[in-house]
C-alpha cells in the first residue's frame, strides 16, 4: 500500500473512531470565548479566581431579605461541639460566638427562592463551570449560606489534595490533561456582604491544590504560616471560584457587621462527593425549576446516557444525540432497563 493510501486509510479509521467514541461526542466543551487565557493561567496556577460584579443588586438584595427573616434562629448557630475551631487558637474569634448556617434556600417559597436557584446557571459562571468541571456539570453538596456575627470564630483550613496519612485526595482532585482543567469538587462562594481588607472571612493557600503533602495540624489551625493564607477583599455580588483541593478555610471574623456567604459546590457529570441528590431532592427544590436548572440537579452519571446539559448561555438545554435504537432494545433486553 502506498504512503498516501496509508494516510488516508489511518484518517478514515480515526474519523470511524471519533463518531464511535462516546466519551469524545459526550465530553467535548467547545472554546469558550468568555474564560479568558489569563482566567485558565490564574486558576490552575492559585487555584482559584475572583469574578467581580458577577451578580447584580437586585439580586442580592432579594437573597439578603430571604435569608433577613431566617438569621434570626437561635438554633442555627455552632455552639459546644459544632464550633469549627481550636478554643483560644487563632481562629476561634471571641471563644463565644459560633458560626450560623442557613440552607434549603432552593426549596424556599416562590418570591424567595429565585435568586438562589439563578445561581445554578447564571450566565456570569456557567462558562467557568463548563470550563472547570465539564459540560453536564452537576450541583454536589446541598447549598449554604454561613454567617460571621462581629466576634464569631472562623473555620480550621481543610481540603488539599493530600489526605492526612498523604495518599492522593481524589474526591476533591483537580488535574490539567491537554489543556483542559478539571476539579472534582469546585466551590462557588457569592458574598452577600462586602469584606474589607483585614476583617477575616474567606482564606486560602495559593497553589495548594498542587501539593502532595497534607497541611500539619498547626497548619490547619493557623498557628504555622499565617502569611501564607491569602484572605482576598470582595464586594458583595462578586463570585469565588476555588478548587476544594485548596488548603482553605475562614479567618475569624473583625468586621463591625455581619457577614454573609453563599457557598455552592459543583462536580463533573460523573462525580459525587455529597448525598443530597440520593435518593432523590427534596420536591420543594424542583417544583417550578427551568429545565436547565433541573439539569444540574441529576445524579452521576455519564453525559452520554441520554443527559441533559446547561447550554452555555445559562437559559438552553442540551439534548444529547439519541442512543442507538438497537443498542437500547439489547440492553432492556439484557437488563430490564434503558440503561446498563
Amino acid at each position: 500500500m502506498s504512503r498516501a493510501l496509508l494516510t488516508r486509510a489511518t484518517r478514515a479509521i480515526a474519523r470511524s473512531r471519533a463518531r464511535t467514541c462516546h466519551d469524545q461526542i459526550a465530553l467535548d466543551v467547545p472554546p469558550s470565548s468568555v474564560v479568558t487565557a489569563s482566567d485558565k493561567f490564574w486558576f490552575d496556577t492559585n487555584g482559584f479566581l475572583i469574578l467581580r460584579n458577577a451578580f447584580d443588586k437586585s439580586a442580592i438584595r432579594a437573597m439578603n431579605a430571604a435569608i433577613d427573616a431566617r438569621i434570626d434562629d437561635p438554633t442555627i448557630e455552632r455552639k459546644g461541639n459544632l464550633r469549627l475551631t481550636k478554643r483560644g487558637g487563632p481562629l476561634s474569634g471571641d471563644g463565644t460566638t459560633g458560626r450560623k448556617d442557613v440552607a434549603g434556600f432552593l426549596g424556599w417559597p416562590r418570591g424567595e427562592r429565585e435568586a438562589f436557584r439563578d445561581v445554578l446557571t447564571h450566565e456570569r459562571l456557567v462558562p467557568y463551570l463548563h470550563e472547570f468541571c465539564g459540560r453536564g456539570y452537576r450541583l454536589d453538596h446541598n447549598p449554604l449560606c454561613i454567617a460571621q456575627d462581629p466576634g464569631a470564630e472562623g473555620f480550621e483550613f481543610h481540603g488539599g489534595s493530600a489526605t492526612e496519612d498523604g495518599r492522593w485526595n481524589w474526591p476533591l482532585a483537580y488535574a490539567v490533561e491537554q489543556g483542559q482543567i478539571r476539579c472534582n469538587l469546585l466551590a462557588v462562594a457569592v458574598p452577600l456582604t462586602d469584606v474589607k481588607e483585614g476583617e477575616g472571612g474567606f482564606v486560602i493557600v495559593r497553589g495548594s491544590h498542587k501539593s502532595r503533602f497534607p497541611a500539619p495540624a498547626a497548619v490547619k489551625r493557623y498557628e504555622d504560616g499565617p502569611e501564607h493564607g491569602y484572605a482576598p477583599a470582595l464586594n458583595a455580588g462578586d463570585a469565588v471560584l476555588f478548587s476544594e483541593a485548596t488548603t482553605h478555610g475562614t479567618l475569624a471574623w473583625k468586621g463591625k457587621s455581619q457577614r454573609r456567604t453563599l457557598i455552592y459546590r459543583f462536580s463533573p457529570a460523573t462525580n459525587a462527593y455529597g448525598r443530597g441528590y440520593s435518593p432523590e431532592w427534596p420536591e420543594n427544590w424542583t417544583d417550578g425549576m427551568t429545565p436547565a436548572q433541573l439539569a444540574t440537579l441529576q445524579p452521576p452519571y455519564h453525559p452520554r446516557l441520554d443527559r441533559d446539559a446547561v447550554a452555555d448561555d445559562g437559559i438552553n438545554v442540551i439534548k444529547p444525540a439519541a442512543r442507538e435504537t438497537f443498542k437500547v432494545e439489547f440492553d432492556e433486553k439484557i437488563f430490564k432497563s434503558k440503561y446498563f
